[in-house]
């Protein structure tokens, strides 16, 4: 009889035992996934900041572009309106392969600024981005350079009426 007392008592004193184990295993998932949804929430929160990076970057990168075409098209304008102006004032002095040359120049360094500004705004107008501070500022340069072609197709026809 005490040999039976004795292992109702063990069993007793065993499922007790499991009984902790399972509360202790318990806990210890309810920990694991609380880390768990807290190492996720801080991923996620690193995934927008990277977002907001890359997103900074791309309007860096835009911003690159567009101030690197308008020191270009400024660049080429000035030079270009820098020939016109000696061509100008030295146009009765100039043989006809200098006067030539002086055009080519001068129409090599307009039509980069063209293609550049009709690029932009081509792209600009495809994508669909019309509040783009930019492409005003592309459609406004388009006047000086127009104004320039009209200004050498006219001294051009002029002088050669002229003869």
């Amino acid at each position: 009889m005490i040999v039976l007392v004795a292992l109702i008592l063990s069993v007793f004193t065993a499922l007790d035992l499991d009984h902790q184990t399972w509360g202790q295993q318990s806990n210890d998932i309810s920990r694991i996934q609380e880390s768990l949804d807290n190492l996720s929430s801080h991923v996620r929160e690193e995934v927008d900041r990277l977002k907001m990076i890359h997103e900074d970057f791309a309007e860096l990168k835009q911003g690159q572009f567009v101030s690197v075409y308008l020191f270009v098209i400024a660049f080429l304008m000035g030079l270009a309106f820098v020939i016109f102006g000696l061509y100008i004032g030295q146009e009765h002095r100039l043989s006809l392969f200098t006067k030539r040359l002086y055009l080519a120049a001068f129409f090599a360094l307009v039509f980069p600024v063209t293609v550049i500004l009709l690029r932009y705004i081509t792209i600009d107008m495809y994508e669909g981005d019309f509040n783009d501070p930019v492409l005003t500022v592309a459609f406004i340069l388009l006047v000086p350079v127009l104004t320039s072609y009209v200004l050498m197709i006219v001294k051009y026809r002029h002088e050669t009426i002229s003869k």
